[in-house]
């Protein structure tokens, strides 16, 4: 058998043990690049979760970029998966609570992070924005030099409020 078949062979195997035996997905530091613009054509109501995350993400990277910090450039697959859940938590009981940022370092083998979390009706991404800036503890986290990454979750509520959850993040 040619080696290169071998060693394919071979890493295919390990995979598979990994996933059978149940290595959490933090191992894996899978990211992929937070947008750097918006299509201004779009209504914001008009606009998917996913899209609304993005634009969460050009938002914040505005405010940012204003006080001279490096813009976070990439999502990450472990913390956004751990804020699409808290998002929906808070949904789905109605408390509206901060979560222990060390399972965010622990899951995601981060060495830092901040979580900021706003809730209401009609709210754009550029609104969350600015309600966290005028708040000194979130501000503190969406203007931390540490931040690296993202995980975004933006959901609603039965009662149709929308539900913004942003984890920034810096990776070990």
């Amino acid at each position: 058998m040619p080696r290169s078949r071998t060693l394919s062979l071979l890493a295919s195997a390990v995979v598979a043990a990994v996933v059978m035996c149940g290595v959490p997905a933090a191992a894996q530091a899978t990211t992929w690049p937070v947008p750097t613009a918006l299509d201004t054509a779009k209504d914001v109501t008009e606009l998917t979760s996913d899209d609304l995350e993005d634009a969460l993400m050009v938002e914040i990277n505005k405010a940012r970029a204003a006080h001279g910090l490096r813009k976070i450039w990439n999502f990450d697959a472990c913390t956004d998966d751990l804020a699409e859940r808290w998002g929906d938590r808070i949904a789905r009981t109605g408390l509206f609570e901060h979560r222990d940022q060390s399972e965010v370092i622990r899951k995601c083998n981060n060495s830092w992070a901040g979580e900021t979390l706003v809730r209401g009706t009609g709210l754009t991404p550029k609104d969350m924005v600015d309600l966290w800036l005028d708040s000194p503890g979130h501000r503190e986290i969406l203007l931390s030099p540490r931040a690296r990454r993202a995980g975004v979750a933006i959901t609603e509520d039965p009662q149709g409020r929308r539900i913004g959850v942003v984890n920034l993040v810096r990776h070990n």
